[in-house]
């Protein structure tokens, strides 16, 4: 190896000297009026020196910003992820104005420390939309809708596909009950989300049609028919048979209760329907033929409903507290009972979100905690 070194030293030492030997008369040079003689070799030379160290010194300079860019973005993330947002804040406000994707984390490091406020004064870039559409998302949280809703349309305005954006609105929508742009919001979303969301999409837009079903009483077929074609859940199925008892499709309605009790979700179906007199009485023969099957604590609050207290006395030990508690206000002959029983069941909210809010009907989404379909009746 140490042979292969000389051997290439004395190669080159030779070739430079040949150089030298055949570049060594003088040519003459003349700047700023000023005559040189200069060795035609050192005019070479330095020549070849000067095309190397210009580039070499302008992309030192941009190595060593590079370098302290991305040791700031380092440090920054370190010290978000380590539990240390302020900090975080210090190195990535050095870098964010160069790059939106920065700047988002440092939004992060902000709202980290519950500053999202601060968010909208940071001089940040902005060109892409995900700043805009991550402060929508956070003041949503903070429940101030109408700065929400002002970002979120900025960011759709730079990027229609924005999908952060696009579910954002959906929710903004729901809670304003501007139905029809919540479901204008939510086909966008099922067009652009990922195979692997397009089911949980689906649902969402089913339920959502279904609750609007009820609200624009102008499109309520076309609307519920929408809703079941896309999937077939419990709320959709419910507010169907819920139309076809209103159209007085009695058959049908039936039809669909039975294909309840078969997919199982017959007790979601019937905690929806209890709401009414009427519509229990008409199906009431299917509650009595399938009265097994349905969960105590459903077929005791239809009975209550229905003012059926003595068909109450056989599901008492099956009954959770406060429904046997009520049944037995509503079963009592005397009328602070009764008046007992009838505040119980103002105050039951049947419905629960698994973040621990309650509802007397169910929604599609709950408006605490802003997830879809986490609602679910209890005890079931």
């Amino acid at each position: 190896m140490n042979f292969l070194k000389v051997l290439f030293i004395v190669i080159f030492t030779v070739l430079f000297l040949i150089f030298v030997a055949q570049h060594a008369y003088y040519v003459k040079l003349n700047f700023l009026g000023i005559t040189y003689e200069v060795p035609l070799f050192v005019l070479v030379l330095v020549s070849f020196a000067v095309g190397f160290l210009l580039p070499a010194l302008y992309f030192l300079v941009k190595d060593i910003r590079q370098t302290a860019f991305t040791k700031s973005i380092t440090r920054g993330i370190s010290y978000l992820a380590r539990g240390y947002p302020q900090k975080a804040e210090g190195e990535l406000s050095k870098v964010s104005r160069r790059s939106e994707e920065i700047a988002l984390i440092l939004l992060k490091a902000i709202a980290e420390r519950g500053k999202i406020y601060r968010g909208e004064e940071v001089d940040i870039k902005r060109d892409a939309g995900f700043v805009d559409a991550f402060l929508g998302l956070k003041l949503l949280r903070h429940r101030d809708y109408e700065k929400a809703k002002g970002y979120l349309l900025s960011a759709l305005s730079k990027d229609s596909s924005n999908l952060l954006a696009l579910k954002s609105l959906r929710d903004i929508s729901f809670l304003e009950k501007d139905l029809e742009a919540c479901i204008k919001h939510q086909e966008s979303v099922l067009k652009l989300c990922e195979k692997w969301e397009k089911e949980t999409q689906k649902r969402i837009l089913s339920d959502i049609l279904s609750y609007a079903s009820e609200n624009l009483p102008e499109q309520r077929k076309d609307l519920l028919e929408k809703a079941l074609d896309l999937h077939r859940s419990f709320y959709s199925q419910a507010m169907w048979i819920k139309y076809m008892l209103e159209k007085e499709d009695v058959k049908e309605a039936k039809k669909q209760i039975e294909k309840a009790f078969t997919m199982g979700v017959h007790n979601q179906v019937l905690a929806i329907l209890s709401q009414n007199e009427e519509h229990l009485t008409r199906i009431m023969d299917i509650i009595k033929e399938k009265e097994e099957l349905i969960n105590p604590d459903v077929l005791a609050r239809i009975y209550i409903k229905l003012h059926l207290f003595t068909q109450l006395r056989p599901l008492m030990e099956k009954l959770s507290q406060p429904i046997k508690l009520m049944a037995t206000a509503f079963e009592s002959h005397r009328e602070m009972d009764r008046s007992c029983g009838e505040m119980l069941q103002e105050l039951y909210k049947p419905w629960v979100c698994s973040c621990g809010e309650s509802y007397n009907n169910y929604l599609p989404m709950c408006e605490k905690c802003l997830t879809w379909g986490n609602i679910t009746l209890r005890g079931v």
